[in-house]
């Protein structure tokens, strides 16, 4: 995903095909197009009012939980009820032994019943991690890979759980769920692999230790040629 700039507020916002009409992306934080596009596609108002909101909200857990980075939200009219994508970038601290980046992408299905009161949520979740590594321990180390994910389920929408608070929730059990996931796939499955081909110890007691053996071996064969 790329980053642009707001032009009205400043402010970073990323680049999908959710935010695009031709050659032209919207921004969350000003609702306009860049280049302008004077009928591009625009949520309604209601939706709209929503997404600010949903931004708003968003950046903080965003802040909260990655501690920088770049994040937007957009929404879109359903025919029963609306949908949204929330994206997610954090890239590396810009160290030169370790770079990486981070991007995840949250796309939501509302369907809204007939009473308004409850809502049926499709939460399609999919993260994409790139790490590499360069030191003198351990050398040079590609790390990257993806994973999607599915959940749906119900919930109540009032005051007390608008729709920004179920989907702020189903996203935040999701990410959960996707870190421990590519921790235990990429990062553990990776360590066994490379603690099974090389060994902690250094050149000097390897050869020490070959050593010792070769002088036990010799002493065992004299002394059975002894006996």
């Amino acid at each position: 995903m790329k980053i642009a700039k707001d032009k009205e507020s400043g402010k970073d916002y990323l680049l999908c095909d959710y935010n695009r009409d031709g050659d032209s992306y919207r921004s969350p934080w000003s609702n306009t197009y860049d280049p302008p596009l004077e009928d591009g596609s625009m949520p309604s108002e209601r939706l709209r009012k929503l997404e600010i909101d949903a931004n708003h909200a968003f950046d903080q857990y965003r802040e909260l939980y990655f501690e920088g980075g770049v994040s937007s939200v957009y929404l879109w009219d359903l025919d029963h009820g609306f949908a949204a994508v929330i994206l997610i970038k954090k890239a590396g601290d810009g160290s030169k032994k370790i770079k990486g980046c981070w991007d995840s992408i949250h796309v939501v299905e509302v369907q809204e019943r007939s009473t308004g009161r409850a809502a049926r949520y499709k939460l399609t979740s999919t993260a994409m991690l790139w790490l590499q590594t360069n030191k003198h321990g351990s050398g040079t180390m590609n790390l990257g890979g993806s994973l999607t994910r599915q959940v749906e389920q119900d919930g109540p929408v009032n005051e007390n759980f608008p729709h920004i608070a179920n989907i702020g929730r189903m996203v935040e059990d999701m990410e959960n769920k996707i870190r421990n996931t590519l921790n235990e796939i990429y990062f553990g499955k990776t360590k066994d692999i490379v603690n099974g081909l090389r060994s902690v110890q250094s050149l000097a007691d390897q050869r020490q230790q070959a050593a010792l053996r070769q002088d036990l071996a010799a002493a065992l064969q004299r002394r059975n040629a002894n006996n």
